[in-house]
């Protein structure tokens, strides 16, 4: 096997796309590479629960052996990827990190796994997750243990999809496919420094995601279920640049998902940056953020408006109520899914999911429900009233950095407040609008800080072309590395950027 430098291994999906391309890298010494890359890195951080490195190489092999007599290179060609354990994958172990599901095989792979395949990718495992993505602060369960993070060892890699941003963080994934609900990919990516997407849902069906039942079409999600109406499917990826082109494969109704949406792609080449107005704050107003994750997030406006872009200080009306709004509304939906699962088993299960069935209330009547439906609807009209004035939000993904998880991180709370620690993220998740998450900064620790840009719903291409503009931006004002620490205080520069109320109400 041909020694690949650690240059190419971390390279971003674009750049081995054009290599193995080229044929400068063949796809089998990628797979090999990788895999070598697995063996000697997994074992301590726990990324990946269940490999198929011998078949990946096999597909790796055959796929060489096809381009080289002449078969058109698809779209991901060989590129390695890695799949959240609750999102289903025939004849593979998909058991959502519970003991429960420990043997559980699918006859179907979901469809947005499946797509990528038949463009091309190799999936190269499944990567760990919270017990079915139930306290998602930190990747661990009982079945598989906990994930560590590759950029310090002693920290979370986030959750609930924190083996697949640990993965693709230490080279062991080009990209991972996860899901985001409260934050489950946008967190793990501000934890381990890489770029995550959360697309306007509906745009990537969730077929064949747990717990949804299985049926004769797969893990079919149900129309009424809050779950399946904010989730999504999700990819995370080493570039911002990366994001498109894994949500161009994946998006489209499958006639599955009654709620995904047949859209077309929209050329970013065709979005007009210098037209979007952003707005940036340092947090909800319902929490103390820490001052580097606010130097982050300036940071990140300081740079757009150098760039050219309208930037102005200022906070949508309203979106302190967003996090409740959504919280309430959780609680009382309760989870029947997973209590269909669980029913009978509940000693098997982490502390935490416990917890979270005992809290969940399957039972409010349904007249209450549509109260509670009714005043989120109300906080998310204000905010997206907001935002026809400003079209870009910039704000924090979350108010620390990447913690120290407990001892017993699988059966009880961390030791820190976890109540406050996402409720920016879980303000957008109630937005039902995009979010791209890219690191903006370093930690007091030396820790990545992430930033959310989060734009309109079905605005899915402004919001990758300003975060690819922001990604581009940092890099060339940092220098050769990308790492260094650019809070605005460590560098000595001032912040002056517009500071503008709210647009009247």
């Amino acid at each position: 096997m041909r020694d690949i430098s650690p240059e190419i291994l971390g390279a971003s999906a674009t750049d081995l796309r054009n290599r193995l391309r080229s044929r400068e890298l063949s796809i089998t010494e990628l797979l090999e590479a990788t895999v070598s890359t697995i063996d000697s890195l997994n074992p301590t951080l726990n990324a990946i629960v269940t490999t198929r490195s011998d078949a990946a190489i096999l597909e790796a092999r055959t796929a060489d052996s096809e381009l080289m007599h002449g078969r058109e290179f698809r779209p991901l060609e060989g590129l390695p990827f890695t799949v959240k354990d609750v999102i289903a994958t025939a004849d593979l172990r998909t058991t959502a990190g519970s003991r429960i599901l420990r043997f559980n095989i699918p006859r179907y792979t979901a469809t947005a796994v499946r797509r990528l395949q038949n463009a091309g990718a190799i999936l190269i495992g499944k990567s760990n997750c919270s017990e079915f993505g139930i306290g998602n602060l930190h990747t661990a369960n009982r079945l598989f243990g906990s994930t560590r993070n590759p950029r310090d060892r002693t920290r979370t890699p986030g959750g609930s999809s924190g083996g697949d941003s640990a993965a693709v963080a230490a080279g062991l994934a080009v990209f991972g496919i996860g899901t985001d609900y409260g934050g489950s990919i946008r967190w793990p990516a501000h934890c381990t420094g890489v770029a995550g997407l959360r697309p306007t849902p509906g745009r990537i069906p969730n077929t064949g995601v747990l717990p949804h039942g299985q049926n004769y079409s797969g893990y079919l999600p149900n129309s009424s279920s809050l779950q399946c109406w904010l989730q999504t499917i999700s990819p995370i990826a080493r570039s911002a640049t990366d994001l498109p082109l894994l949500l161009e494969i994946m998006q489209g109704a499958d006639g599955c998902d009654s709620n995904a949406v047949p859209l077309p792609w929209i050329d970013m080449a065709g979005v007009d940056i210098s037209a979007l107005r952003c707005a940036w704050f340092d947090g909800d107003g319902s929490a103390p953020v820490r001052d580097d994750v606010k130097d982050a997030v300036a940071n990140a406006a300081r740079t757009l408006s150098s760039l050219g872009l309208h930037v102005a200080q200022a906070r949508p009306p309203f979106f302190e109520r967003a996090a409740p709004a959504l919280a309430a509304l959780r609680r009382a939906e309760g989870l029947p899914d997973h209590r269909r699962i669980v029913d009978g088993h509940e000693d098997e299960l982490t502390t935490v999911v416990r917890k979270a069935l005992e809290e969940a209330n399957d039972a409010v009547p349904l007249n209450v429900y549509r109260a509670l439906a009714e005043d989120a609807d109300a906080v998310r009209a204000r905010i997206l009233e907001f935002m026809t004035d400003y079209q870009i939000l910039i704000l924090p993904v979350a108010t620390v950095p990447a913690f120290t998880p407990g001892p017993n991180e699988a059966e009880a709370p961390v030791a820190v407040d976890r109540s406050s620690i996402e409720a920016c993220c879980r303000a957008v998740t109630l937005l039902r609008a995009p979010s791209v998450v890219i690191q903006c900064g370093l930690s007091i620790e030396g820790l990545p800080i992430g930033v959310q840009i989060v734009g309109r719903p079905y605005r899915d291409a402004e919001v990758l072309s300003l975060a690819a503009m922001l990604e581009k931006g940092l890099t060339s004002m940092s220098g050769a590395d990308p790492n260094r620490n650019r809070h605005a205080r460590s560098s000595g520069l001032e912040i002056r950027l517009r500071r503008e109320a709210a647009p009247p109400s």
